[in-house]
């Protein structure tokens, strides 16, 4: 991109995209920020704070921006992204991509034909938690995660797989990249909403590494944890807290030593962990990308395939009639 600053647009000014409107005001290579919200006063409430100018359409926003954060609900995801894509406008989209497989695929085909930059906000991937995990995590043999959130309105237009299981099912899609899903079972029900609100979901691939991935939205305590058992080593990560234990097996320890402690054959590993807000990180690759030309770190087509794993969860549910 030839501009050495550009203006930065966000279409949706409730708590996550008023977020990304804070972060783009700080940003060295922003030059201005404008927002659009069909509630004109949460817009301009946003606008305020951050020192951003407003528009009346989102229309009007796409025709003086060079890139656009879409923080809307996903079943508007891609009408507002193809508009966006056909002003020539670099695109950070909220997960999931879309509320269908069938809408996301037309925006990643939208986007190769257009050469923009197409991002989509898996925010787990800008963890500093992750990047320590994959530091460790080789060929896993079993992955478990849980992803408890409490309940609020937000998101209820998709699935409790669609809104937090996604982040879990992107992240083992990434780190066992390449590995061929084989089977896919999944038990859930729908308890405060029509969808379902809790879900399990058993993921076996080729390498014989198999995931056992659990979300909820109507839990009372929040949490985003996920264990990785690999030969000789066990990892467990806690993405809230940002906090690793991980422990290895210990090389030449003699049975006089395992007789008078047990636990002599595991050594813990001590691990350093990036604290940078993971939202800044994710609209700072996100800009880089778009400034040096380059692919962004979470891709369209890698979001994508995340969406088609959670439909088959989805699927997977309806067959056993435990979707609620």
């Amino acid at each position: 991109m030839a501009k050495d600053r550009i203006i930065a647009g966000v279409i949706g000014t409730g708590s996550l995209g008023s977020n990304h409107a804070r972060i783009y005001s700080g940003l060295e290579c922003v030059d201005s920020v404008l927002l659009y919200d069909m509630i004109p006063e949460r817009a301009g409430a946003a606008a305020a704070k951050f020192g951003a100018g407003t528009c009346s359409s989102p229309e009007e926003l796409l025709d003086r921006v060079d890139v656009v954060s879409v923080c809307t609900p996903a079943s508007d995801h891609h009408d507002s992204v193809m508009k966006a894509f056909d002003r020539g406008v670099h695109v950070l989209v909220e997960k999931p991509i879309a509320s269908d497989s069938a809408d996301g695929e037309r925006m990643v085909l939208r986007a190769g034909e257009t050469g923009l930059v197409f991002q989509v906000g898996h925010i787990e991937r800008f963890n500093g938690t992750f990047a320590a995990v994959r530091g460790l995590v080789n060929r896993p043999l079993f992955i478990e995660s849980h992803r408890l959130g409490t309940f609020t309105p937000r998101g209820t237009d998709v699935s409790v797989v669609v809104d937090l299981m996604i982040h879990d099912i992107d992240m083992v899609l990434t780190i066992l990249e390449g590995d061929a899903l084989e089977d896919l079972r999944a038990s859930g029900a729908g308890v405060l909403t029509g969808s379902p609100d809790i879900v399990n979901a058993r993921l076996e691939f080729a390498s014989g590494c198999v995931a056992n991935l659990t979300a909820s939205r109507i839990s009372r305590e929040p949490m985003r944890k996920i264990r990785f058992f690999q030969e000789n080593m066990y990892i467990s990560a806690d993405f809230r807290k940002k906090e690793i234990e991980a422990f290895s097996k210990a090389e030449g320890v003699s049975m006089e030593l395992l007789s008078a402690d047990p636990t002599a054959f595991i050594k813990a590993i001590n691990v350093e962990i990036d604290r940078t807000e993971p939202l800044l990180a994710e609209i700072e690759s996100f800009t880089k990308s778009v400034m040096n030309g380059v692919e962004p770190a979470v891709t369209g087509r890698q979001a994508l395939e995340a969406l088609r794993v959670a439909e088959k969860v989805l699927e997977s549910l309806k067959r056993t009639g435990k979707a609620g």
